[in-house]
């Protein structure tokens, strides 16, 4: 029995298990079971959520009509709500035609749910280790809201390090990471991703060019990039990327002071470590689990 209605009535039970029934009647139907009390439950959040809910699996972009057929909230509403969800990247709206999908935003949540799930715990071990051998900071990213998220980072025993933490980010362009994963990016998706970073840099965008260009080259030749100080003037960085077999891609760096590590060991020995341990955690992660 509901706590929300301990004694419901017989018409009000049909009323609810034939809008339970119905697609279109879930939104109102969540809203009738709320507890009116709760001043902790937003109902404009929860509606905006169906939105998202409404998206299916080998389903192409959906329309405002069929977006107010699925959650059962009028048209207005749902336009109101889509029109925020696009402000905030989690929905992308087609204006030819007329019609969303899912957006970076909700993309990104979706990567960084199912990283922390698998590829953490395959990563983490392996980069702990990386990190104590080098007294640096070890990172896993993902690309989200034009920079690298940090999904996992593993920091050495160093008095000096980094601190950086999951959820941190960083710039894509100058830092070893996002070059690496700007390197190993779908060309077309690449180009498209400068073309919006251009206007933060300026003056400076041939000067970010060169840098990337000489990351792809070597990223190509070695399998791993560096940033001596572009990034920030006392840190150096070596970056490398790893896709999964499902498409996915990552970023994996190892970064610290520049004194702690100089260029010539950063390219001649933790450059290559870092690239044995993106491909363990790439043949661990090809591997299904037996569970």
């Amino acid at each position: 029995m509901s706590k929300t209605d301990p004694h419901p009535a017989p018409a009000n039970g049909r009323r609810r298990k034939a809008m339970e029934a119905s697609p279109a009647g879930l939104s109102a139907a969540r809203d009738d079971l709320k507890d009116s009390s709760d001043r902790q439950f937003v109902v404009a959040l929860a509606r905006g959520l169906d939105i998202l809910k409404a998206f299916r699996p080998r389903e192409g972009p959906l329309g405002n009509r069929e977006l107010s057929e699925r959650t059962g909230m009028p048209a207005a509403t749902v336009s109101r709500l889509a029109y925020t969800l696009c402000r905030l990247g989690y929905l992308e709206f087609n204006p030819r035609q007329e019609n969303y999908e899912l957006g970076s935003s909700t993309l990104a949540l979706g990567q960084v749910a199912l990283a922390r799930r698998n590829i953490r715990k395959v990563a983490a071990p392996l980069m702990q280790e990386l990190a104590d051998r080098t007294n640096g900071n070890v990172g896993l990213g993902i690309l989200h809201k034009r920079m690298m998220l940090y999904i996992e980072t593993c920091e050495g025993s160093g008095l000096i390090g980094l601190r950086l933490f999951n959820g941190s980010r960083i710039p894509i362009i100058t830092s070893a990471m996002g070059r690496a994963y700007l390197a190993r990016m779908e060309e077309g998706e690449r180009e498209r991703l400068l073309e919006v970073l251009q206007p933060q840099f300026g003056a400076d965008w041939a000067t970010a060019m060169v840098g990337l260009q000489k990351a792809m080259r070597d990223m190509d030749r070695y399998g791993f990039c560096t940033s001596l100080g572009e990034w920030q003037s006392y840190i150096h960085g070596a970056g490398t990327a790893i896709r999964l077999s499902d498409g996915s891609l990552y970023g994996l760096n190892l970064g610290g002071a520049a004194y702690l590590l100089p260029e010539r060991e950063l390219v001649e020995v933790y450059g290559p470590q870092l690239v044995e341990v993106a491909e363990k955690i790439r043949k661990a992660m090809s591997v299904p689990d037996e569970a």
